[in-house]
């Protein structure tokens, strides 16, 4: 397709985004599993206008923009509210990919900062999302995949196995997609405060209705340790407990 010589009126222009958008997938008819959720016109119109009055601000300048910030903040507080965690810190991203960069990254420049290691590695299932092998290949860390049980969970003895010296991260998934199961969570993250390194869950799409279910059911030091070195992404943005200082 070529560069236009002359611009496209307005109706022109209607006309076309409307017969493309024609063809799209029904996603009024709920259907559409993890890409759209619809709560109906009013919600939608909600949506619209909130949108439309912002539509200006950029999210690269918070000094100029100060109501982002205030409504990033605002979106963080009540997400760590609903998690159970109100002193989370956080913050929002463009989608499930940049939260798990964010994350890896995270454990990344942590292990290096506080236990010097120059070769970090990951460790997680075979169902966790594609996005962790992107970060390990963009930042430069390597990771390990490990087997799943008879419930097609991830094996939490196979990846005790699978931690060395220079491991910085488990990961879990609530749900993992190729199955929609979720992994066994507070196994993963106990063993993570047990070996002394960080714990990430990818909670997309099912975060803030697991996570409102009922509170943490680990008690004791060691539950404690899980929770202040866990991590979580969900859909309204991602959340990171405080790391150990």
């Amino acid at each position: 397709m070529q560069f236009p010589e002359k611009g496209t009126s307005r109706e022109e222009l209607t006309s076309r985004l409307n017969d493309a958008v024609s063809r799209d997938a029904d996603w009024r008819g709920g259907k559409i599993f993890s890409l759209v959720y619809f709560a109906g016109d009013d919600v939608a119109d909600v949506l619209k206008e909130a949108y439309t009055t912002a539509f200006y601000s950029n999210g690269l300048g918070p000094g100029a923009f100060k109501s982002l910030k205030k409504f990033e903040s605002e979106v963080i507080s009540m997400t760590a509210d609903l998690l159970n965690h109100p002193d989370a810190a956080g913050n929002m991203t463009s989608g499930g990919t940049e939260s798990i960069l964010m994350a890896v990254k995270t454990a990344r420049d942590w292990a290096r900062a506080e236990k010097g290691i120059a070769h970090p590695q990951i460790v997680v299932p075979v169902t966790a999302h594609p996005a962790f092998d992107k970060a390990a290949h963009y930042l430069d860390v390597d990771i390990v995949h490990t087997p799943l049980r008879d419930d097609f969970r991830a094996d939490v003895d196979t990846m005790r196995r699978a931690i060395t010296e220079n491991t910085v991260l488990l990961a879990g998934s609530a749900p993992c997609y190729p199955f929609g199961v979720i992994d066994p969570i507070e196994e993963i993250a106990a063993l993570a405060a047990e070996r002394g390194i960080l714990c990430h869950v990818d909670a997309c799409p099912t975060a803030i209705y697991a996570g409102t279910s009922s509170s943490p059911s680990a008690t004791g030091p060691a539950a404690s340790t899980a929770r202040r070195r866990s991590q979580v992404a969900v859909p309204e943005g991602r959340l990171r407990r405080p790391g150990p200082s």
